[in-house]
């Protein structure tokens, strides 16, 4: 369906009305997102591995318009958000889950331990990189930039869990952080990305370098001493960290990383 921005408004504004009946709001949700499907794309099958799960292939502004819609309502009324957010993930597809991680990022505002405990039940569920990229920094995003020490030391379990999505999310969990001019606290995000450095599935290992690259700026020193100390690992896995790293940070930055020098023991 073309996007009527007119009608597109009229049908977000009738959502609020169900903010009270979670499973019927995602229905309605669900069937919005369908209506506006772009049917017409078929992806190639040597593309298609490549995909997020379960997409239903609707144009970000339609997502951005429920998102938008259903904000404002919660303001109104957040003791509902969470069951709404639990009903819309529910769904299942890549476009559902990215609108409730949206969501649990307005919840954190007024109910920070009751939507830690949805994100973590969350966890299991996670079927893509999207998906966990958006629950963390969407949905545990405020509450990350609110007490990071907290935040990045329980991201150091989930980067141990057996489930590869959860360990991308905690990954992720760092990007609030490495967006922050003012959090420089380095070292412990570095032992984050730590426990990753030799992890069999591309997907985390991608999300280390993009961690380690944001983390650079902030601290060359402390980035430049760890990538040294994991040189030491012959593991193909690190080094091929290690190269990715340093192949995408700009020549002056990376320059400054190289010249660290390991203290002599």
């Amino acid at each position: 369906m073309p996007i009527d921005p007119t009608a597109l408004r009229t049908q977000t504004e009738t959502l609020k009305t169900y903010l009270d009946e979670p499973a019927t709001l995602a229905l309605k949700v669900r069937g919005m997102l369908d209506d506006y499907a772009q049917r017409s794309y078929r992806p190639s099958p040597r593309l298609a591995g490549n995909l997020p799960a379960r997409s239903l292939k609707t144009p970000a502004p339609v997502v951005r318009a429920i998102v938008g819609a259903l904000r404002e309502a919660a303001k109104e009324s957040p003791a509902a958000l969470l069951n709404v957010v639990r009903a819309i993930w529910a769904g299942g597809s890549r476009e559902e889950r990215r609108i409730a991680a949206e969501l649990l990022g307005q919840a954190t505002l007024t109910s920070p331990e009751k939507t830690l405990w949805v994100i973590e039940s969350c966890l299991p569920e996670i079927e893509s990189a999207g998906t966990a990229d958006a629950l963390a920094e969407h949905g545990l995003g405020p509450l990350v930039k609110m007490n990071p020490a907290v935040y990045v030391a329980q991201a150091k379990g989930w980067a141990q869990s057996q489930h590869k999505w959860t360990r991308r999310f905690a990954l992720a969990v760092l990007q609030p952080l490495l967006k922050d001019k003012k959090w420089d606290s380095v070292p412990g995000a570095l032992e984050v990305v730590g426990q990753v450095m030799t992890d069999a599935e591309s997907e985390v290992r991608s999300a280390a370098v993009t961690a380690l690259c944001g983390l650079a700026p902030k601290s060359p020193v402390e980035v430049g001493r760890f990538l040294r100390q994991q040189a030491n690992n012959p593991h193909h896995h690190v080094q091929n960290i290690i190269r990715l790293t340093l192949a995408k940070l700009a020549p002056e930055l990376r320059a400054e990383v190289e010249r660290v020098q390991l203290p002599n023991v």
